[in-house]
């Protein structure tokens, strides 16, 4: 457990969240951040698909207001129960990054390595065929 959570667990006052959590991994924040880049820039691209997203992003906002006041009072009610799977799923959390280290990196530098993970084998297939079909000739 790392200093941050022992401390968040020693002294109570500071909840954990597993959203948070989740989104401050580093796989997860480049994805994240990759995403926001291509849709900012998909929109500086093209008007027509800006204006689109416009009138989405508008819709979303509407949405979401709407959900989470008529959802409030559920939330209310529930929010014992919320805090037992947050610790759940904090906990689950725990023992993912323990055995997932790629969590740890950002997306990029995973996706570097598994290209050279998989080129390697490929390569060597390819001149074990290359070798095989000199032999055949």
């Amino acid at each position: 457990m790392t200093a941050k959570k022992n401390q968040t667990l020693q002294n109570g006052s500071a909840k954990e969240n597993v959203v948070q959590r989740v989104l401050q991994l580093p796989v997860v924040s480049s994805t994240c951040e990759s995403l926001q880049k291509t849709y900012a820039s998909t929109k500086e691209a093209h008007p027509l698909m800006a204006s689109v997203c416009e009138v989405y992003e508008r819709g979303v906002q509407g949405a979401s207001a709407l959900a989470m006041w008529s959802v409030e009072p559920v939330v209310r009610r529930l929010e014992p129960q919320f805090a037992v799977a947050n610790n759940l799923a904090c906990w689950g959390l725990d023992h993912l990054e323990e055995k997932i280290p790629a969590l740890q990196y950002p997306v990029d530098k995973l996706a570097s390595e598994l290209k050279g993970t998989i080129s390697s084998p490929l390569q060597s297939a390819k001149s074990t065929i290359g070798n095989s079909m000199d032999k055949i000739m």
